[in-house]
């Protein structure tokens, strides 16, 4: 009996040291907070109940999305402040202090700085001049007020049936990911910075190093720090409808950050925001139910842990020629009902043949409409009744 626990404790401890070995890429070094691995090897993240994740093997494929974007973090990281080994006391020192200095060069140059962050988040998603209206705001102080850091749990909805409990639930289930892409595409545009380097270099040569080092600084920090919902905040934007002189209701973003790196993070979330609003259930209390479970502090730092490698793995299922559409096909998953929602995220975080597949449909039918849409823009009041002609 000695012999066989003997056998079974170094048979544990070898799976264990794999495990371990396999949550990082070949050549990385640095670690993610102890707590933060924990966390993640027993499923304690924002999107652990979600039902997107395909099955794993040696490690999850949570564990597998977590290595892709720390391999990238460390690296980016690792030149932005010239270090062989990220040192991550440095990181945590240096943080502020790069704060502070882009603030204090932001500041002569506020207004450019807030009309070029709406232009390179326009021209990012090819959103026509006057469809959505933008408000952006660089400011030292974030007022983190009116997001609620949990779920909201005392909620007093009343529904028709279980079954309505059932698809309300999946559908906050559904936004929880949505978020997550969000702030994938939001982490994939915040570095986008260096698209515009001769223009940040005439108002300040310091300000595009200063910036890629805050922003790698800023990206580490959510691996080695657990709590990162409780540090400054610093940034925030919120979505509105306005009425324009036709009635039609149009989209307002409001952004407000700390710096502009970070004020381009917040403007790409508020028109994913945009988009993934098609995918709230019509009923106005159903959707109050999604949004007040669904969108929470205590999530955000895992969504940007998820999310950067969760939007890529997204962005690969686009064919080349098509990449513009993304944009669309995201909105055309956002309606989709959750059961289905998430049989194509197993495929897509997969990197199958099949979500590939999925995808490239979703992108044929959308150039479809688009074709539509401009042959009726072109024909206009030209169609005429065959009627007419008799």
């Amino acid at each position: 009996m000695s012999n066989y626990r003997d056998l079974a404790k170094k048979e544990l401890e070898s799976k264990k040291i794999l495990n371990e070995n396999a949550l990082y890429s070949e050549g990385i070094t640095e670690r993610i907070h102890p707590k933060l691995e924990e966390d993640l090897r027993r499923n304690r993240h924002s999107l652990a109940e979600c039902g997107i994740f395909p099955e794993g093997d040696i490690i999850s494929s949570e564990m597998k999305l977590i290595r892709e974007r720390f391999k990238e973090v460390v690296k980016r990281c690792r030149e932005a402040f010239d270090m062989e080994t990220v040192d991550n006391s440095v990181i945590m020192k240096e943080q502020m202090k790069l704060v502070m200095e882009a603030m204090e060069i932001e500041s002569k140059h506020k207004d450019k700085l807030e009309q070029l962050a709406i232009e390179m988040v326009m021209e990012e998603f090819d959103i026509p001049e006057g469809s959505i209206i933008f408000e952006a705001e660089l400011r030292p102080n974030i007022d983190a007020s009116g997001v609620s850091e949990t779920p909201v749990e005392s909620l007093d909805e009343e529904f028709n049936d279980t079954e309505e409990i059932s698809r309300a639930n999946g559908e906050v289930k559904k936004r929880r990911v949505l978020n997550a892409m969000t702030q994938g595409a939001a982490k994939s545009v915040n570095h986008m910075f260096h698209m515009v380097h001769e223009q940040l270099s005439d108002m300040n040569a310091r300000l595009p190093n200063t910036y890629k080092k805050m922003m790698s600084a800023a990206d580490m920090m959510y691996y080695i720090i657990p709590d990162m919902d409780k540090q400054i905040k610093g940034g925030r934007c919120e979505t509105d409808y306005n009425e324009d002189e036709n009635g039609d209701l149009k989209p307002v973003i409001k952004a407000q950050a700390m710096v502009f790196p970070v004020l381009i993070h917040e403007l790409c979330k508020g028109v994913m925001e945009v988009l993934s609003s098609h995918g709230l259930p019509t009923q106005e209390n159903i959707a109050k139910y999604v949004i007040d479970k669904a969108d929470f502090l205590q999530a955000e730092p895992w969504d940007m842990r998820f999310g950067p490698a969760i939007w890529r793995r997204f962005c690969d299922c686009i064919p080349a020629e098509d990449f513009g559409l993304k944009h669309h096909v995201y909105a055309d998953m956002a309606t989709m009902e959750s059961d289905e929602f998430n049989s194509l995220m197993k495929e897509i975080i997969g990197g199958t043949k099949k979500g590939k597949h999925m995808v490239s449909e979703m992108v044929k039918e959308i150039k479809k409409e688009i074709q539509e849409d401009d042959f009726n823009e072109t024909m206009g009041d030209n169609y005429f009744n065959i009627d007419d002609l008799l």
